[in-house]
């Protein structure tokens, strides 16, 4: 079932208000998290990194602007487990009920989710 990805996301949720991050580092930390140069759709995932790479060092500097330590840059990978166990969740929705997907699928999520 899904009870580990739900699971997972709670558990990551709590953890995540814990470091109680600003709008700006939110918004950095997300950024980091979305554009990620792993989406096997990707045409040029160099420059795709290249971004990340620039993201990774705009949150650090925030972070130790911010906050004493880099706690939160240790939940980046965390974070991308999640999103990959996501997407696997998501493939086999997506293959046991393809009209569901097609039809009730918000359009914003089915661009992020369903690039074919």
């Amino acid at each position: 079932g899904s009870d580990d990805l739900v699971n997972e996301a709670f558990d990551f949720a709590k953890n995540l208000c814990s470091l109680q991050l600003t709008e700006e580092e939110i918004a950095l930390f997300s950024s980091a998290v979305l554009i990620s140069p792993d989406r096997a759709w990707l045409i040029e995932p160099r420059k795709v990194q290249k971004l990340q790479e620039k993201i990774y060092f705009a949150l650090q500097h925030v972070i130790q602007k911010n906050h004493l330590d880099e706690e939160t840059l240790t939940k980046i990978p965390t974070i991308t487990a999640l999103c990959n166990l996501h997407g696997e969740k998501l493939q086999v929705f997506k293959q046991s009920h393809p009209d569901i997907v097609n039809t009730l699928f918000p359009p914003l999520y089915k661009e992020l989710f369903n690039p074919d």
